[in-house]
């Protein structure tokens, strides 16, 4: 079965390549919007779904895997427009506990099987200075991440501790798609 990854982000091409399964990446373009008052996990299912059906209808022989990451503090933070945002966003997640969501949605559109599920992980930041935060933004990593920043490169340093899976701060929890690719589909990363 040809897979297709629904995705533009190296971070989750990256992850996907290390194991034996061959893919092709064709991103979505839908425009993500998060609903008034949608709680974390309904908004990143809904946001993976939609980028799913989107590339199914395209290729609607293939398993089309999607994702959308979410980072939650009292609010809903999305991929921040501007240095101001970026900056308040991690002034706000400073020494502070936040949620990580990630949905996953799995679609293959000729045997009508449709799975939706997310992950959360809890995140732990340092307490940050002002001028930690402007180092961090000086790296230019914050500005196509959820919350503002990422964990596999200088995000590191901001956080303490995570509870949960690394991998779905990175964007694509892998223990989770493994787990739905073997019970839905018969297919083992490991393998």
């Amino acid at each position: 079965m040809r897979i297709i990854l629904a995705s533009a982000s190296p971070r989750r091409v990256e992850l996907l390549k290390q194991f034996k399964i061959e893919f092709d990446t064709i991103p979505s373009d839908i425009h993500e919007i998060i609903r008034h008052n949608e709680k974390p996990k309904q908004a990143v299912m809904s946001l993976a779904f939609e980028k799913a059906l989107q590339v199914s209808k395209k290729a609607p022989e293939a398993l089309v895997i999607a994702s959308d990451t979410v980072v939650f503090f009292d609010e809903i933070l999305g991929k921040p427009n501007d240095y101001n945002e970026a900056f308040n966003m991690l002034k706000k997640l400073s020494g502070r506990t936040h949620e990580v969501y990630t949905g996953i949605a799995l679609l293959n559109d000729n045997s009508n099987l449709k799975i939706i599920d997310y992950e959360v992980t809890q995140v732990t930041f340092n307490k940050l200075s002002d001028d930690d935060i402007k180092d961090y933004l000086l790296t230019g990593e914050a500005f196509d991440k959820a919350g503002a920043y990422g964990i596999q490169g200088f995000g590191a340093l901001l956080v303490n501790k995570i509870e949960g899976d690394y991998f779905n701060v990175m964007g694509l929890p892998l223990s989770k798609l493994n787990v739905l690719l073997k019970g839905y589909f018969q297919i083992d990363l490991m393998k």
